[in-house]
């Protein structure tokens, strides 16, 4: 069983894996046990929110928008909201944004903080950009307070690395598929976490493991497809499943051995199931 302890839990792997199914399935099974949840996902990110769908009682959702998330954080520093929006309102701010990843990075990260203390007894999950940015959001924050060492903005920093990115604070789940190419990738990023974080994932989750027939289901499937033709989309299914196998099985060994985490299988279904079955395929309780 997956239980995190921390308050917050960031989720991140590859796109197209299932990670935003994934969100919301921690979300959903949060609600479920009583508990309050916050799904967290970054402007031009809804996929999270989709994935909840009519399972979205009791989960709050918030899209963080990396303007109103700035205008906050300046509030903090200045101590006037006002004068926070009037700074944002700026053309060149808004210039900044845009050309400077790191300062929506930081800032969408103090407004995790800030949903983190709104609700203390909640548990906060975040659907991270794909795998490529995960590393870098995390690390930003350290690397900005070693660039600004003094003032309200570095205090924002030490805020947001004691209270979101401790491991103490916070868990890291990654989402893969058993596909050789997106393992592969998933071990980079799970030894980006380590070297460049000290961070390692709590689990990882490896979804749309195909199913492995059996030598006797794939010869009836043959024999019954050589009488009625209608059969033989399943029997070529079926023998497609089975060639995949040695790929997968070494896919997955990668996995358990780079990841040094609990590994977690979902089987390969015709549609990702719905948040609430997809917490009891992975055995997740919160």
């Amino acid at each position: 069983m997956f239980s995190p302890k921390q308050q917050i839990v960031f989720v991140t792997g590859k796109g197209g894996v299932g990670k935003s199914t994934v969100s919301a399935a921690l979300a959903r099974a949060e609600a479920d046990r009583g508990g309050q949840a916050q799904l967290v996902e970054f402007e031009g990110m809804h996929a999270a929110a989709r994935a909840l769908g009519s399972q979205a009682q009791g989960v709050r959702t918030v899209t963080v928008q990396y303007l109103d998330a700035l205008a906050d954080a300046i509030a903090g520093m200045v101590s006037s909201r006002l004068l926070a929006r009037v700074i944002v309102r700026q053309r060149a701010l808004e210039r900044v944004m845009q050309a400077v990843p790191a300062v929506r990075e930081l800032v969408a990260l103090e407004r995790v903080r800030t949903l983190a203390r709104e609700m203390p007894g909640a548990r906060v999950i975040v659907d991270l950009p794909a795998t490529g940015h995960a590393v870098d959001w995390l690390r930003v924050v350290a690397a900005a307070e070693r660039f600004l060492r003094t003032g309200p903005a570095a205090k924002m920093c030490r805020a947001i690395l004691d209270e979101v990115l401790s491991p103490e604070r916070s868990a890291i789940v990654v989402v893969s598929t058993a596909e050789p190419v997106v393992a592969s990738e998933t071990g980079e990023l799970c030894e980006r976490l380590r070297s460049e974080l000290d961070r390692t994932p709590e689990i990882v989750i490896v979804n749309r493991v195909p199913r492995r027939p059996g030598p006797e289901e794939l010869e009836a499937a043959a024999r019954r497809a050589e009488t009625d033709p209608r059969y033989a989309p399943l029997s070529d299914l079926l023998s497609a499943d089975a060639a995949t196998q040695s790929e997968t099985a070494l896919a997955l060994a990668a996995l358990r051995g780079i990841a040094s985490a609990r590994v977690a299988e979902v089987p390969d279904l015709f549609a990702d199931p719905e948040p609430r079955s997809f917490a009891a395929l992975v055995g997740v309780t919160t």
